[in-house]
């Protein structure tokens, strides 16, 4: 859609962000200012948003209505019991460390005279602690 008007936002952009700008998730400021004054021109994608935000706010009402069942307090017991066991759950940490460097010289004529090779290496290994 578009309303044929020249914007300093396109209108395909601000349509675009419609569900990000109602779900609140766009967060650099002058970008919901280019948006909100982009609205405030364009009266097709005005209508656009507001049609988007009336499809929001009933998709929220119903899943609220539906969707209002809460956890056991069982299943809330046993993850709390799962984070404490992860908390005090200690890992060692074996490090091995390898290294070779390349070293090249060359002659005045482009001969290789001396070269060497050094590679560095690091291998980390996880083991769940024994107590």
């Amino acid at each position: 859609m578009s309303c044929g008007e020249a914007h300093a936002t396109p209108c395909v952009e601000v349509l675009n962000a419609a569900v990000l700008l109602i779900d609140g998730e766009i967060e650099e400021t002058s970008q919901v200012r280019a948006i909100e004054v982009h609205l405030q021109e364009c009266p097709p994608c005005r209508s656009e948003m507001d049609h988007e935000r009336r499809v929001h706010q009933i998709l929220h009402e119903i899943l609220t209505r539906s969707c209002c069942e809460t956890a056991p307090q069982e299943l809330h017991d046993q993850i709390a019991e799962q984070i404490a066991a992860m908390e005090y759950q200690t890992t060692e940490i074996f490090t091995e460390f390898r290294m070779t460097e390349i070293s090249i010289q060359v002659d005045d004529f482009g001969q290789i005279e001396h070269h060497e090779i050094y590679i560095e290496s690091t291998q980390e290994f996880r083991s769940p602690r024994e107590e």
